[in-house]
């Protein structure tokens, strides 16, 4: 019997197959059980997701001999021939491959003839972003009013490629990627089935290195499969992807926080040796220095492998670290090798050790004691300009030797002068309120008629009675 690969031999037959897309099933089990049929429908999302599963799915959901029904027996003639991909009212085509307008109007020259097997024709394009503009002009009208016998399925990589005309005639539902733990828990049950034994660490690894995608991980565990045998063990795994296991992340973090720089290099050239990926080692360092610092700031545990480094290191250097470990993986691609890439990025990593600013610090050069204000420790503009006026008095030679020397120092007494202004602007600015204020409360305060009530009688014509108008009271008001 011919080997069939992990990736097509568990490939749901059904909605409830399905793992990692939970609202995309609910909405198409929902519509399939109360008969609201779209005519088209659009899946993108990243490799491996179930884009194309899905559409199959869909084929056998409206072509099941029990009807249309969200849960297909798979057993029936229709299910089977769908399964198998002899399903002739399933026309299932690459976008990439047909993208030319007359394969475009080729394949929609029998879409007026009735299903000859099933109840409806079922049309999947696969990889729709590659048509040309052509090709989705010929496609606009029969997939906008498309006749009842025909249901269109879409699936792209690239969403923004499709032209929004396309878009807005179909039902669109992007598919996630897949979390770490869906992964892991599939392998599982996969591996379970076909009587194979792993570890927790191989599996893991496995599961990371999917990178979201389903098809990646199954993938890598035929390729595990076909090394270890029978029994996964992360040493062989690790080895034949070419990175490192925990154990020599954790190894490495803790030369890096204990600034052992001899055993960190002696373990660099181990992984040299074995001939391990350091982007991925870079990517496993930043996954342990994440594990840190969310322990630091939640309480919980980084893992039995980082918990010893748990109080060796503070918050401050694990932020900067992470920080230095994403540009080394981002500028490892323009070092002379890999090697002098990561090595470089471990130097930055022992180089550095955070500085706490102390409150009692110098002050900072060109800023003396009698340049204080009077408010605070900022430099009036009085003595700022005294200090200029005395740079501008020396002798010619003198300027020219220290000319490197003044430049720094101006930079360094921009922001202070800068200031000094703000707070003389601000000062003269409230000592004008204050004074507007204090003018117009001695105008309502005076014993004349107050200003209101001449502002009425011009404006108004208001009459008031005198006694009204001499009594104190009402003046006080």
């Amino acid at each position: 019997m011919t080997y069939q690969v992990l990736a097509r031999k568990y490939r749901p037959g059904t909605l409830g197959e399905v793992v990692g897309q939970r609202q995309t099933v609910k909405a198409l089990t929902n519509a399939f059980d109360r008969q609201q049929l779209h005519h088209a429908y659009l899946f993108s999302g990243t490799r491996g997701v179930g884009k194309t599963t899905l559409a199959r799915i869909i084929a056998k959901c409206l072509n099941c001999e029990k009807g249309v029904t969200s849960a297909p027996c798979g057993v029936c003639a229709n299910c089977v021939a769908i399964a198998e991909g002899s399903f002739v009212d399933l026309i299932e085509v690459d976008g990439a491959s047909r993208n030319k307008v007359e394969e475009t109007r080729e394949l929609l020259e029998d879409i007026s003839y009735l299903a000859t097997m099933g109840t409806y024709k079922v049309y999947i394009i696969d990889e729709v972003h590659a048509l040309s503009d052509s090709s989705f002009q010929t496609l606009l009208k029969s997939l906008e009013e498309p006749p009842e016998h025909v249901k269109f399925v879409l699936a792209t990589t690239n969403p923004d490629k499709v032209p929004v005309t396309v878009r807005s005639r179909c039902i669109q539902f992007h598919l996630r990627t897949m979390s770490l733990e869906t992964i892991d828990g599939h392998l599982r049950a996969v591996l379970d089935q076909e009587g194979v034994r792993y570890d927790d660490a191989s599996v893991r690894t496995l599961a990371r290195l999917g990178q979201g995608s389903m098809r990646d991980a199954l993938s890598l565990t035929d390729q595990a499969i076909a090394l270890c045998g029978t029994e996964l063990a992360e040493p062989a795994v690790v080895d034949m992807l070419g990175c490192a296991p925990q154990n020599d992340i954790a190894v490495i973090l803790e030369h890096l926080v204990t600034r052992d720089r001899d055993g960190l290099f002696a373990a660099v050239a181990e992984l040299v040796a074995r001939g391990v990926d350091f982007s991925e080692v870079l990517a496993g360092l930043e996954g342990g220095v994440h594990s840190l610092a969310m322990a630091k700031a939640t309480g919980t545990s980084p893992g039995d492998k980082l918990i010893s480094l748990l109080a060796q290191c503070d918050t401050t250097w694990l932020q900067q670290a992470y920080q230095v470990l994403i540009m080394g993986g981002r500028d490892m691609q323009y070092a002379p090798e890999p090697r002098v890439g990561f090595e470089m990025t471990m130097l930055r990593l022992l180089d550095f050790v955070p500085i706490k600013i102390e409150d009692s610090a110098p002050a900072p050069v060109g800023e003396s004691s009698e340049a204080k204000a009077e408010t605070g420790d900022t430099p009036s503009a009085t003595a700022l300009e005294s200090t200029e006026f005395r740079r501008e008095s020396a002798s010619q030679p003198e300027r020219e030797a220290n000319s490197s020397e003044d430049r720094r120092k101006a930079w360094q007494e921009q922001p202070i002068r800068m200031q000094a202004k703000r707070t003389e602007e601000r000062r003269v600015a409230n000592e004008r309120s204050v004074k507007a204020k204090e003018a117009a409360m001695q105008v309502f305060m005076s014993d004349d008629e107050p200003p209101y009530v001449q502002i009425l009688k011009d404006r108004f014509g208001a009459e008031f009675d005198a006694d009204w108008l001499d009594d104190e009271n009402t003046k006080s008001k």
